[in-house]
């Protein structure tokens, strides 16, 4: 399983075991690389180990750490916060796939033998990891007891085999370490080899052969499986952290299939070269029987007393070999059988990890698409609130408007209806005001007119009375008729008859009426 951005699990990290033993008259405890909390959504409960399940698995062996070697070539994995503080912990960035530089291995062995010097009166581990606790890790430990232990190169590459649960898989490696065996005379020893073993232990004594290269030797079987031929020479270094670039969840099934046909076309090469090593081994043994038979023709022809006893001594020594063959035979076929076995159980739980990694892709589909379903259903139920309001809105603005529409041709309505009742009062008020201004207009010009009748007649009055003085003409003429009718009083107006309203003015008060009857 693979998860986004920094938090990828490296390749092939849940294939090892997490926590090797420890290496006997060492100090030495090889593990995988451990990861934080926030790997933990990419793997499955039982495939988890963190630097806390580290701690605590040593602790219930009964052991205690007392300095971490971190040979990986990146920070990601986990962090320094991480570890308690009286642990020491070290970083050596060194690179995979190829032999790590005189550098790399003269600060590694510096850092153990300053460990060493310090804690020799306790007995704590040193653990060394890199992304797989294999390669790397195999090949400075194991060049640390060639160079200053004085180990051999086959004892120590099986040693830590058998500690860490898995062979050293890079034959450059594993080559490079037989070479030191021939490079160094193994005479010297460090002055703080005796601190490196336990302290109730057998020191690892040096022996005096030297192993030969396995190509000279091809009787001897292979100290570790190496990978798939050419991987050394296809994969090459790009980059510290593409190493550990790890597969995504769409490819996990791929991965898994060619992991099974790599482990196939790996058994198959051993299967063969198992054979190549039978095959030279009976061509060895038929030209000692060769060498045998030779030997015994000879002294027959030459020492018939003692052929008997040789005869005697060879028959002893084939049975023996028979014997010694049949015991390799079977402890080969046994072998066979558990790796058989071995990788049967491993077939199998690939298969079962297969199908929860199936499983769980199903389910987080489904969880996914349930979500979308979710997500849209919830998006057309805010929609649908959206058109309610918005025709709910736009109803009410429909009907306000309608309202006010109402409301302005009813008080039109209103008005014109009030305009209609009050012009015909108007103009009958108008009409009376014109009457009574003409009654005014007419009294007025009465009241001038008798008054300038008075006010002649008093002249007139005045003229007529006779003077004392003045005698009485009898020749004095009478007076005219305009003068007498002048002096005559003023005859009153005869009263006019009343006339009928035009019929104008009847449509005007029968309006007035139903004006007046409307108001009240």
């Amino acid at each position: 399983m693979a998860g986004g951005g920094s938090c990828r699990v490296p390749e092939r990290w849940t294939d090892y075991i997490p926590l090797g033993h420890r290496m006997p008259g060492t100090r030495f405890i090889a593990f995988k690389v451990p990861l934080k909390e926030s790997f933990d959504q990419n793997l499955l409960p039982e495939d988890r180990f963190s630097p806390h399940d580290l701690i605590r698995e040593v602790e219930e062996r009964k052991e205690e750490l007392g300095l971490i070697i971190d040979l990986t070539c990146t920070t990601r994995y986990y962090g320094r916060e991480e570890l308690p503080p009286t642990l020491r912990y070290v970083k050596i960035l060194t690179m995979g796939h190829k032999i790590p530089n005189r550098k790399t291995i003269s600060r590694f062995k510096h850092f153990v033998k300053r460990f060493l010097t310090a804690n020799k009166d306790n007995d704590k581990l040193i653990g060394v990891h890199c992304t797989h606790g294999l390669n790397r890790t195999g090949y400075l430990v194991c060049r640390y007891l060639i160079d200053v232990e004085g180990m051999e190169p086959n004892a120590a590459i099986e040693l830590f085999n058998k500690c860490r649960g898995h062979p050293i898989e890079r034959m450059n490696y594993i080559q490079d370490l037989q070479k030191r065996a021939l490079k160094n005379s193994c005479k010297e020893k460090n002055s703080g080899s005796d601190v490196l073993r336990n302290k109730g232990s057998t020191p690892a004594k040096p022996q005096k052969q030297l192993v030969k290269h396995p190509q000279h030797c091809p009787s001897q079987p292979s100290l570790a499986e190496p990978r798939n031929p050419g991987s050394s020479k296809k994969k090459q270094w790009p980059g510290p952290t593409a190493q550990e670039q790890p597969q995504e969840l769409g490819h996990g099934h791929r991965a898994l299939e060619q992991r099974q046909l790599k482990k196939l076309d790996h058994l198959e090469q051993n299967h063969l070269q198992q054979r190549q090593q039978k095959k030279q081994g009976q061509q060895k043994w038929n030209h000692l029987e060769q060498k045998k038979q030779m030997k015994q023709n000879y002294l027959e022809q030459n020492h018939p007393e003692q052929r008997q006893q040789k005869w005697n001594h060879l028959e002893q020594n084939q049975l023996e070999q028979k014997k010694q063959m049949k015991q390799n035979h079977q402890k080969q076929n046994h072998l066979e059988q558990r790796k058989q076995t071995h990788l049967e159980q491993n077939h199998l739980e690939q298969r079962k990890q297969n199908h929860l990694e199936q499983n769980h892709l199903e389910q987080r589909k489904q969880n996914h698409l349930e979500q979308r379903k979710q997500n849209h259903l919830e998006q057309n139920h805010l929609e649908q609130r959206k058109q309610k309001r918005w025709n709910h809105l736009e109803q009410n603005h429909l009907e306000q408007r309608k309202q006010k529409k109402g409301n302005h041709l009813e008080q039109n309505h209103l008005e014109q209806r009030k305009q209609k009742k009050w012009n015909p009062l108007e103009q009958n008020h108008l009409e009376e005001n014109n009457l009574e201004q003409r009654k005014q207009r007419k009294q007025n010009h009465l009241e001038q007119r008798q008054q300038k009748r008075n006010h002649i007649e008093q002249n007139h009055l005045e003229q007529r009375q006779p003077c004392s003085l003045a005698p009485r003409n009898s020749w004095s003429s009478p007076p005219s008729k305009k003068k007498h009718k002048e002096l005559l009083p003023p005859q009153s107006p005869q009263p006019s008859l009343p006339q009928e309203p035009s019929p104008a003015r009847k449509r005007q008060r029968s309006k007035h009426r139903l004006g007046e009857q409307e108001m009240s």
